[in-house]
């Protein structure tokens, strides 16, 4: 009820589904993400340049990458998901507290991480980048020195990065107007 109608197998990784996702809410204002130990796969596909007079750029192509993960974000029924996480949270919580985190809440890391997702600057498109060895950075150093989690919402495009920071938005709404149960 929760996802109703989304096809989750091609999105998420459900085994270990709470660890992972403890870890990727931990990790997402840091500079990397441990990859293969997050919740969600790959996004589909190659991540594309453009090129135009010398400049590369994020082709808008890209942004069409990240739609499975927006469209999960956009059918998340906020009141049912922080129900379902209240519901577990004592998993969550024991799950935060085995990565060395005795004495804080996973609940005030997460509230943390939201607002540091929320904080992204909104970027329009075209965001130039700068080939580097065997990838791209972005040719802002501001940019460059975002989080990984910042980074990611950039790299889906404004628009979607727009639709995630909304069910954010509400998604945090109901986080602080429920306490979790330790």
């Amino acid at each position: 009820r929760i996802l109703a109608g989304q096809d989750l197998d091609k999105t998420l990784i459900l085994d270990n589904f709470i660890q992972r996702f403890v870890l990727m809410v931990d990790t997402l204002p840091q500079k990397s993400l441990p990859l293969s130990r997050l919740p969600t796969r790959p996004a589909p596909g190659a991540f594309l340049a453009t090129e135009r007079a010398g400049t590369d750029f994020i082709s808008p192509v890209n942004y069409r990458r990240y739609t499975p993960y927006v469209q999960i974000a956009e059918a998340l029924d906020p009141k049912l998901a922080v129900a379902a996480y209240l519901r577990f949270y004592p998993l969550i919580q024991e799950a935060y507290q085995s990565m060395g985190y005795s004495n804080e809440y996973f609940n005030d890391r997460l509230i943390e991480v939201i607002d540091h997702l929320l904080e992204t600057p909104a970027v329009q498109s075209p965001v130039p980048l700068v080939h580097h060895i065997t990838r791209y950075k972005y040719a802002d150093p501001e940019l460059e020195a975002l989080s990984s989690g910042q980074k990611v919402l950039i790299r889906m495009g404004s628009d979607n990065a727009a639709k995630i920071k909304a069910r954010l938005v509400e998604l945090r709404k109901e986080l602080v107007s429920m306490t979790p149960k330790d």
